[in-house]
């Protein structure tokens, strides 16, 4: 199993990118950029890393592309992870690609540490509606929400720890699918946020699913920093405790923060029966402005 060692955090305006020095053999990153932060990102990754790996992954065709290498999902495990120091870049990389390289790399008993840059706004909607709620334009419509092999089961018994983020349509969607079980759903809030005040925007945009979904089910609700996925981790722990003992699946809806999911694709690594459910949202260019703190947590494998 994986588990986090270490946590190092620093501010962008503290680094001098003609400075840094490489650290790194190996980084895996997404191949394209879309706003100023993920741009600020694959400047510093390639002063600190001497090969600069491009991953993606494609539901339709259910295979992760590495290096332009196409690895259908059987054979993901017969991938050689890259010998020296890894370093993975969650700023750019969605939940499918950190969950197969997190199942690679403890697959292969390899140590690594992940990279997160937060932001330090999101795109509001120009649309101001009657009820004032600012919304966020922070992606279009994917595939819609859909199990991510092969952390894969049955929904129809299972318990649903959703993460909320700043877009509650897809929320919306999953307690409006006839798929899965809503009557005992655990949300996770961000809190402390990134910023003060935005555990507000959190809940504002979530409101009218949140009280959809508390007048038909058992709502249950857990709080860790938006940036902390070692409380996040605890979390999910005991939800997966709690649906063990009931005999139910624990079903996993990582829509919130990316150390959240960071969290989420480690707990499901290391763990038997849990789902992952994912909506491929396509991200925006410029869905998010400037660039804060700079993340970076050790993950060990240990037996």
């Amino acid at each position: 199993m994986i588990l986090v060692s270490s946590w190092l955090t620093d501010l962008v305006q503290n680094i001098d990118l003609d400075n840094v020095e490489c650290e790194y053999d190996h980084t895996f990153t997404y191949s394209t950029q879309c706003d100023e932060r993920s741009d600020w990102t694959f400047s510093y990754l390639k002063k600190i890393s001497k090969n600069v790996i491009p991953i993606s992954y494609c539901p339709i065709e259910v295979e992760l592309t590495i290096s332009s290498i196409e690895y259908r999902l059987r054979e993901i495990d017969k991938y050689e992870a890259p010998r020296g120091k890894i370093l993975i870049d969650a700023t750019t990389l969605a939940l499918p690609e950190l969950l197969h390289l997190f199942h690679i790399l403890n697959l292969r008993k390899k140590n690594f540490d992940v990279i997160y840059v937060q932001p330090t706004g999101y795109t509001e909607n120009d649309d101001k509606g009657l009820d004032k709620i600012k919304s966020y334009d922070l992606s279009d419509d994917g595939l819609g929400i859909q199990q991510v092999p092969p952390y894969i089961g049955f929904s129809d018994n299972s318990m649903l720890f959703f993460f909320l983020g700043f877009e509650g349509h897809r929320f919306g969607a999953l307690i409006n699918s006839d798929e899965f079980d809503t009557s005992n759903v655990t949300c996770l809030i961000g809190s402390p946020p990134f910023k003060l005040g935005w555990e507000n925007k959190t809940l504002s945009n979530n409101y009218k699913q949140l009280l959809e979904v508390s007048t038909n089910s058992n709502t249950r609700y857990k709080f860790a920093g938006a940036n902390d996925p070692i409380k996040t981790y605890d979390h999910i722990d005991k939800v997966y405790q709690a649906a063990d003992y009931e005999k139910r699946t624990l079903c996993l809806a990582p829509f919130g923060t990316k150390p959240a999911a960071i969290a989420a694709a480690q707990f499901a690594v290391n763990n038997n029966n849990v789902i992952m459910l994912y909506d491929y949202v396509k991200k925006k260019n410029k869905r998010s402005s400037g660039k804060d703190l700079v993340h970076r947590w050790s993950f060990s494998y240990v037996e």
